[in-house]
């Protein structure tokens, strides 16, 4: 990512609370000046006020140095929560932003990265900036003041001395510095391997009870171990070059530096050129100096943890989001596939050269073998991927230059695959949609034959359904899935392998109901059971990506084998010869 684009990133959510960003830098400078006074006082009291046996003004000093220790005390406990606020807000925000971008982008995405790096990204990498953008940056910027500041004093006490002083910190710093650099290629991979532990685990947990009847958790355990000590030894090579740089530091800086002290202002106190109170004070800098010098040092690193996660953040949200906006979405006539070619990966077709039409208010069907690519037609139809090569058209423009929002608004998708939220059986039905009141939630069960199972649960249509609706059937989750459909009235009905998972006796219930969802709008069921298509205006057998057969149910019967051998397989007695 450039450096212009992480500026513009950092002025976003830090020029949004510049005001918190401010207060919390003044209060920590106020806090470094205080600092700096403390050893001036001192001198001031063995320099002045006990030579002249001053007890007064000794009491004044104390008094005086009391109060700046309580001030600052005072002024720190604002300013570290003034910044924790600061870096709250941030990192609100920014997950904020994360989550309505990840919203906007194309399903492509989403089969790319599972869910756990994901995870990682939002929660993980946006902690590490949110520590840039308030403790990280402040503390940086108070620890420099103040290491300044030391030097500005010491200057100004003793010039020569300041000199020697100041030509070693900046050759500590850089060879601080080049070792951190060597360590952001450490952090990058740890930032990788967290979030790959983190997808396997929520792999891992989300098909435990497949895990455990297939005796595969040995298994999930080898994998887990091995990525988890992969990030362990690089975490041990990342700490051995740190603590070493660490360790270096705070030899030179600290007994190191208080001996050339000693060495250079000692004779010169014996010789009354300088006080003593002037020692104490260079002497108590050279205790405080390694403070901000390894804070720095510190910080650096933090620097560089968060510029990986920094990059992470932006790279999300600068990817493209699905094409938003164009013509208004109309369907009077037909949606057309005009020759389509599609893949996922390069090369390798799922689609090819797929043409065919749907008119309005027809019911299509599409079956075929599994893989066929039954399911990518209908991904295609709903706008979750466009064609690599060919057109959808829909009354003759172009799916892809139609409004996706209200496209999609058209469309009622009923998968095999039920997701359910937790929460109440109302809010699966209307989706935490507000303008479907309970009534037509209500309804819409009525319509799938589904009100027993309402009535039978403790709550009604508040009842609670457990995360995924593990305490339900899966006939039942199916049903609410079939009402959610009806509650919407969309224009265009989609059922994907929708009755798949529902037994014979469930589907001879909803059968009705499926009439009337079907019953005047244009209906694409994508199915293995063939009872649910055999009044179909039109079937279309898909093979090998592309189309080998298309007519009714008794055209197909009568004249395509692989058909006829799937209604057999299907209706031993015959049936389906209706």
């Amino acid at each position: 990512m450039a450096a212009v684009q992480k500026k513009a990133f950092i002025r976003t959510y830090v020029g949004s609370y510049k005001g918190l960003f401010l207060i919390g830098l003044v209060v920590m400078a106020l806090v470094t000046a205080g600092q700096l006074a403390g050893p001036l006082i001192l001198r001031t009291i063995i320099d002045t006020s006990i030579p002249q046996h001053d007890l007064s003004g000794m009491l004044w000093q104390a008094v005086l140095y009391f109060a700046i220790v309580v001030v600052m005390g005072l002024l720190s406990y604002y300013g570290t929560m003034t910044i924790a606020k600061l870096g709250l807000q941030v990192v609100t925000r920014i997950k904020q932003d994360i989550f309505s971008h990840l919203l906007t982008l194309p399903v492509a995405y989403f089969d790319e990265h599972p869910v756990g790096e994901l995870m990682a990204r939002t929660e993980s990498d946006t902690e590490r900036v949110r520590d840039l953008f308030s403790r990280v940056g402040i503390v940086l910027i108070t620890d420099s003041l103040f290491f300044a500041g030391m030097l500005i004093v010491c200057f100004r006490l003793s010039p020569t001395v300041t000199l020697y002083i100041a030509a070693g910190i900046p050759v500590a710093l850089a060879v601080l510095i080049f070792f951190f650099g060597k360590l952001r290629a450490y952090y990058d991979r740890w930032r990788k391997y967290y979030a790959s532990i983190t997808a396997r685990v929520t792999e891992y947990i989300q098909g435990f009870d497949v895990l455990k009847a297939f005796n595969r958790v040995p298994w999930a355990e080898k994998r887990l171990d091995e990525k988890s000590r992969a990030m362990r030894d690089n975490n041990v090579k990342s700490e051995i070059i740190e603590y070493t740089a660490m360790g270096g530091l705070e030899f030179i800086i600290g007994p190191g530096f208080m001996a050339a002290v000693i060495l250079i202002l000692g004779p010169k106190v014996l010789g009354g050129a300088m006080t003593v109170g002037t020692l104490l004070v260079f002497l108590e800098y050279g205790r405080k100096l390694l403070d901000p010098l390894l804070s720095i040092a510190e910080n650096i690193r933090n620097i560089q943890q968060a510029r990986v996660s920094l990059t992470r953040i932006s790279d999300i949200l600068n990817l493209p989001s699905e094409k938003r906006g164009g013509l208004k979405a109309t369907f009077e006539s037909d949606i057309e596939f005009r020759h389509v070619w599609f893949s996922y990966k390069e090369d390798e077709w799922v689609l090819k050269d797929v043409s065919f039409k749907i008119p309005k208010a027809s019911m299509f069907a599409l079956v075929g073998p599994s893989g066929s690519g039954k399911t990518t037609i209908v991904s295609l139809l709903c706008r979750f991927y466009d064609p690599v090569k060919g057109d959808i058209l829909v009354d003759g423009v172009p799916l892809r230059d139609i409004d996706l929002s209200a496209w999609r608004r058209k469309i009622g998708l009923v998968l095999q695959d039920v997701y359910l939220f937790p929460g109440s059986v109302l809010e699966n039905v209307r989706v935490y949609n507000d303008g479907i009141d309970r009534a037509t939630a209500a309804e819409a069960l009525a319509t799938v034959q589904a009100s027993d199972l309402v009535s039978k649960l403790p709550g009604g249509l508040d009842s609670e359904i457990r995360e995924r609706g593990s305490n339900i059937s899966a006939g039942e989750k199916q049903l609410i899935s079939f009402a959610r459909a009806v509650a919407f009235e969309p224009d265009i009905v989609v059922l994907d392998e929708a009755t798949a998972s529902i037994d014979v006796k469930t589907e001879h219930r909803i059968k009705e109901g499926l009439e009337r969802l079907l019953s005047g709008r244009t209906s694409v069921i994508v199915a293995h059971r063939l009872s649910s298509i055999i009044n179909a205006d039109e079937i279309l057998f898909i093979k090998d990506g592309r189309i080998a057969a298309k007519g009714k149910h008794e055209e197909l019967l009568a004249n395509f084998a692989d058909y006829a051998e799937l209604v057999r397989l299907q209706f031993p007695q015959g049936e389906a010869r209706t």
